[in-house]
């Protein structure tokens, strides 16, 4: 084989070109060096830039390799040629025609020409001018009743042509950015081979060839051209009042008044809660009066419980006047200023302007202490609260005023404070759907029907207006068959009263503006019951063109409107959210043709005309292989294959059946996850994903990602979590400039390979994992210098890597204030030499991270000595440390001065034998008015020891040490025969100690050997 070197960027591609002539015996072939700016072969003494070609026929330069110089076996020695280049001619001819035809794509220029795809600037401009008046026009008509058929269809045709505008544009910004920043990566891809072998040539040969700049020109033609043609009825997309009227909210709800409709169950805790707030005397910010919202999704029960507390006789016997205000969306301050006078008069009131209003509220309440409600209330406007309750200040002290809302918002403007809620439990539930079912009679039902019954009533979710629906429903026939159709079939979902609970939903969906509407509708994607992360579901927003900031803000809003509610089997500070069946029942309502979720997947058919497509595998799947061949759509910006919520990598993976050529006729896809499935590789046509942003392989064997992937230049959130078989990163993938989240997972031995450039993505928020690796085209530790707005966790592998600690300085660890955890891992594995053990304890010194980090992991670190800066650091936020493996230190450092310091762990420190004084802090001047004020370790919950082998003794510290120790973990510590004295509510737990069980001297160590034996 003939072996070639390159020294410039520049040079040729001419890997493989071999030119085959027929087979000339006389023939020499001499090896010529080229210029790498020539366009033909010209010999060339010149060193840099060149390459070696070997000229004339490969059959021949073997034909000259095996010719004999001697005379007496030239006959012998021909005849044995000539038998070798039968044998050989074929396979050699062979190899030829296949190199050549490889070598096709790579040796003809960038693309079919190495200048941009351009377009006319004008018509460019034009073509976003039109996108901007096209998104102005859906606004607006979301504002407006078009409810006919015809409007929709216009408002179809108007959505449909805002998406083909977008993609165009992103068509042409992709082909300018590619001419000027693929050139250099191809060439560099070409001219060497990645960690483990080239990369295959079609994992990036469709990125290198231009669109031709007379087919995007022709699109915009299109775009124009029907732009205009929906334009004529709509006078070029001005919507005016003419279109139809504004759209009018439906008010589903019947107008309440005080008197309570049914009997209130499960809300005792509420009652008794909501009503020491109303009789208390105390007031909001020196007010005569306080404001006391009730905050709940619709449907939860908030009006009857407003109601039963309006009617309890304890209340009212607190103030002198009662007044029930029922509002609804078009509710302005005058509306409700009127409803309040009233109430107060008990007639209809005709005033219109506000002062007369205002005027006769005053003169009706005037030193007098009411009960206000405001059943309803809808109005986010902080403005408008102030003018509404302006008259009421002139009350007497103590006047209170209740609200009920849907809005957490609406709350916050109201008071600091807040009632939640809640929905009901299942039993309760059973009761109120028992009461309707039976119209409110007492009646004894069989077994069987009280299981079907409170089956039904889980269905719920808690609602009580679900609830009286699904009573309703059920009271039609008291009956076992009846009631189990009911229950399978979902049949209470038909009834008129669940159609008026939809009804009261579809309020709330109305109330949104039209971005919200989309990010709801989006969740119809998703099965009932899936538990959704808040940071997943912004970044499938940010795909379909929200901005971060938009996305979090719009699902705040939603949580904030009821849509979402914090999972109960999670912390709120995970950020997992739950909605509620029959919102999602809305979601999908409202969906419309865009979205199409899929859950037969025996065979994934999507409808021609969606936008967003998820595939829903069933809960007990097999290993029968999902069958993706089907798989289309033109206008598909979503494909999201949903599987479970909570990732269990020892469950069998959903297997899928992807063909090759799958993503060629998805080329607007913007989201696309395949998690949770059997796929170890993806498909070369994924190149053609050029408007890709979010793309999710989360718990998948993937091994590796396609070098196409850099051409990916939107490209937001690549998800591999769990991706445990994963080797390598593509190089690709440090041309990802707006790439803000890579999700990777640690393994113990981790040793997967990341490129050189990782630290030009200054975007990035997310990168749980860093390795620096040992290679020149390798990460290395330098490159987190740029990373600032890294944020949450950060594991630094590898650091066994860094052979000089200078190396490290630019990495800026302490600058990173957004990190909450740092993990800093060397390698176990040799590196034991004086100078490697002396150069690390400098790494370290130099990785000082951010006084707001939580929580730190020091793992194998080979040094002789701790950094200065874990030691005495009052202003450090840390909470919890683990040193582990941290094999050559003799001392531990000064760890008891760190105000939050909760959680120690220490395992496997080899050569440490003695703790004392330094480890509780001591070791500083007297004179330290911290030392001589403090404890040590004052909030210290956990502190463990595990596998110490050398360790001996544990001495130091003073009376009052460690005074919030609840547990204390010692194992494997096979030569530890002291402790110090801890206080008895200090639960000891001592494991495989046998010196330390054997010295019984100390009432401690009584204490460890009972917990010991038993």
């Amino acid at each position: 084989m003939w072996r070639m070197t390159h020294k410039a960027s520049n040079v040729t591609i001419a890997t493989y070109l071999i030119t085959s002539w027929k087979c000339k015996k006389s023939q020499s072939y001499p090896i010529e060096k080229v210029n790498a700016s020539s366009d033909s072969p010209t010999p060339s003494t010149h060193q840099s830039s060149s390459v070696i070609i070997i000229t004339g026929s490969p059959l021949s330069f073997f034909s000259s390799e095996f010719q004999k110089p001697t005379d007496s076996h030239r006959v012998t020695a021909m005849e044995k040629q000539e038998t070798l280049f039968t044998k050989l001619k074929k396979p050699i001819e062979a190899f030829v025609y296949a190199s050549t035809k490889l070598a096709l794509p790579l040796r003809r220029p960038f693309s079919h020409s190495s200048k941009p795809t351009f377009v006319d600037e004008e018509a460019l401009a034009k073509l976003k001018l039109k996108m901007e008046a096209i998104r102005a026009a859906l606004v607006k008509a979301d504002a407006l009743a078009m409810n006919d058929a015809q409007d929709r269809v216009w408002l179809r045709e108007l959505r449909d042509l805002e998406c083909w505008a977008e993609d165009v544009v992103e068509e042409i910004q992709f082909e300018s950015m590619r001419s000027t920043r693929l050139e250099q990566f191809k060439l560099e891809l070409m001219l060497s081979s990645s960690r483990k072998g080239k990369r295959k040539r079609g994992e990036f040969s469709s990125l290198f060839s231009n669109v031709p700049s007379g087919s995007l020109s022709f699109k915009i033609k299109r775009i124009a051209d029907r732009y205009h043609d929906i334009a004529k009825d709509r006078d070029a997309l001005r919507i005016t009042d003419e279109d139809g009227p504004r759209r009018l909210h439906p008010n589903a709800r019947t107008p309440t008044s005080s008197l309570p409709l049914c009997e209130l169950f499960g809300r005792k805790k509420d009652m008794d809660d909501v009503m020491k707030l109303l009789i208390s005397d105390n007031a909001d910010n020196n007010c005569v009066f306080s404001t006391i919202p009730i905050v709940g999704m619709a449907g939860v029960g908030k009006t009857t419980l407003a109601q039963h507390l309006f009617n309890n006789e304890i209340v009212q016997s607190k103030f002198n006047l009662m007044i029930w205000v029922s509002l609804s969306h078009q509710s302005g301050v005058v509306e409700a200023t009127r409803k309040i006078v009233a109430g107060l008069t008990k007639s209809e009131c005709n005033l219109t302007e506000l002062e007369l209003l205002h005027h006769e509220v005053v003169s009706l309440i005037s030193c007098k202490k009411f009960l206000l409600v405001f059943d309803d209330m809808w109005d986010e406007n902080p403005e408008n609260w102030l003018t509404l309750t302006v008259p009421l200040k002139h009350g007497a002290k103590g006047s209170k005023v209740l609200v009920t809302t849907r809005s957490n918002k609406v709350s916050q403007i109201m008071s600091p404070k807040k009632h939640p809620l809640n929905p009901l439990s299942n039993y309760d539930c059973w009761l109120l759907c028992q009461q309707k079912a039976c119209h409110g009679r007492t009646v004894d039902l069989c077994a069987d029907l009280l299981e079907i019954g409170m089956q039904i009533a889980k269905k719920c979710q808690g609602l009580p207006l679900a609830a009286k629906a699904v009573g309703g429903m059920l009271s039609k026939s008291v009956d076992q068959k009846y009631w189990g159709e009911v229950l399978e079939n979902h049949l209470w979902l038909e009834d008129e009263d669940a159609n008026h609970l939809l009804r009261a939903l579809h309020v709330s969906y109305e109330f949104l503006p039209l971005n919200l509407k989309r990010c709801f509708a989006y969740c119809s994607l998703f099965p009932k019951g899936y538990l959704f992360d808040k940071s997943k579901l912004v970044q499938l927003w940010v795909a379909q063109g929200f901005t971060e900031d938009a996305g979090t803000k719009s699902f705040n809003d939603l949580v904030d409107r009821c849509f979402f509610q914090y999972s109960p089997f999670h912390y709120h500070t995970e950020g997992i959210f739950v909605m509620h069946d029959l919102y999602h029942e809305l979601a999908q309502h409202v969906s419309g043709y865009e979205y199409n979720r899929i859950d037969n997947y025996k065979v994934a058919k999507l409808n021609d005309k969606a936008r967003h497509s998820s595939l829903v595998p069933q809960k007990n799947h097999t290993e029968e292989a999902i069958q993706l061949g089907s798989l289309s759509g033109k206008d598909l910006r979503s494909f999201l294959f949903v599987g479970r919520t909570e990732i269990k990598t020892d469950e069998i993976p959903f297997c899928l059946n992807i063909p090759c050529e799958i993503f060629l006729n998805l080329d607007c896809l913007r989201a696309l996850d395949l998690s949770n499935t059997d796929i170890v590789e993806l498909p070369y046509s994924i190149g053609n994903l050029i408007h890709l942003r979010y793309l999710s392989l989360e718990n998948t064997r993937i091994r590796c990602l396609p070098e196409s992937i850099g051409g990916f230049f939107n490209l937001f959130t690549v998800n591999l979590h769990s991706c445990y078989f994963l080797e390598e990163l593509p190089r690709g993938i440090t041309l990802l400039d707006n790439l803000g989240h890579l999700y990777l997972s640690y393994r113990k031995n981790c040793n997967m390979w990341m490129p050189s450039g990782v630290g030009k993505l200054t975007k990035l928020q997310t990168l749980p994992l860093f390795v620096v690796g040992s290679d020149p085209d390798s990460c290395g530790i330098g490159e987190l210098r740029d990373l600032e707005k890294l944020r949450k966790d950060l594991c630094i592998l590898g650091l066994n890597n860094v052979s000089d600690a200078q190396l490290a300085g630019p990495a800026k660890i302490n600058t990173k204030s957004k990190l909450q955890k740092l993990t800093l891992e060397w390698s176990l594995a040799g590196f034991t030499s004086t100078d490697f053990c002396e150069e690390s304890s400098k790494v370290l010194e130099i990785l000082e991270p951010n006084p707001n980090l939580e929580e730190l992991h020091i793992r194998g670190f080979p040094g002789t000595r701790s950094p200065s800066w874990l030691n005495y650091l009052p202003e450090f936020k840390l909470v919890s440390l683990d040193l582990k493996d941290c094999r050559n230190l003799e001392y531990l450092p000064s760890l008891g001065r760190f105000p939050n310091l909760k959680h120690l762990y220490i395992q496997s420190m080899a050569r440490l034998q003695y703790i004392g004084n330094e480890f509780y802090g001591l070791s500083g001047s007297s004179s330290d008015p911290f030392y001589q004020s403090s404890v040590a370790f004052p909030v210290l919950e956990t502190l463990m020891f595990k596998k110490m082998d050398a360790w001996e003794e544990w001495v130091g510290g003073a009376a009052g040490d460690f005074p919030r120790l609840r547990f204390v973990f010692l194992n494997s510590c096979t030569k530890l025969r002291l402790l110090p004295l801890f206080s008895p509510s200090v639960n000891l737990r001592v494991t495989n100690c046998p010196v330390l069980n054997v010295s019984v001297s100390h009432p401690v160590l009584e204490y460890a050997q009972c917990i010991s034996s038993v």
